[in-house]
């Protein structure tokens, strides 16, 4: 019986150590932010006129650290439709969230797909950017090609008909 009391105390020692240990690991991951969805669906309805950044301290936030503040205004200037849209700067802050390791594994996981998504953006941008200078460039030798080819019926024209004198 005395060993059964000790077994069990001993047992009952490790599961206690063990807990311990667990919930020590867990101080070590960072605390949710809530949930960004939330925060990027209401912004839209506060963007009507320049936001600032204190005006988005009254939207849905569950916790309020330093990665989590840069989460929000990261959303903020990616926000399209925002007089404030920032993309270039968005995109360092999501880049310095990404490796920081202070959010919270759903929080990266939406930091990375917000990331992707402005990137993507930008990328767009500098294509259109070089679709647009072609253009440019296929317009001026297109009114090149026009004003040679009215100088060419110009002198045709005096040609077959001479001016009289």
């Amino acid at each position: 019986m005395t060993k059964n009391i000790v077994a069990f105390g001993i047992l009952a020692c490790i599961i206690v150590l063990q807990t311990g240990c667990t919930l020590d690991s867990l101080k070590d991951v960072p605390a949710p932010c809530g949930d960004p969805l939330d925060y990027y669906n209401v912004l839209p309805d506060q963007t009507g006129n320049k936001l600032s950044t204190t005006e988005t301290s009254n939207l849905p936030v569950k916790s309020e650290t330093e990665a989590c503040f840069k989460l929000r205004e990261a959303i903020r200037l990616s926000m399209p439709g925002n007089k404030q849209q920032n993309d270039k700067e968005a995109l360092v802050l999501l880049k310095d969230l990404k490796r920081s390791g202070e959010l919270s594994e759903s929080d990266l996981r939406f930091n990375n797909m917000l990331l992707q998504h402005v990137s993507q953006r930008q990328n767009l941008r500098k294509m259109i950017g070089a679709q647009e200078k072609r253009l440019k460039k296929a317009e001026r030798q297109l009114d090149q090609l026009k004003n040679i080819e009215a100088e060419i019926d110009k002198k045709e024209r005096s040609i077959t008909s001479p001016i009289d004198e």
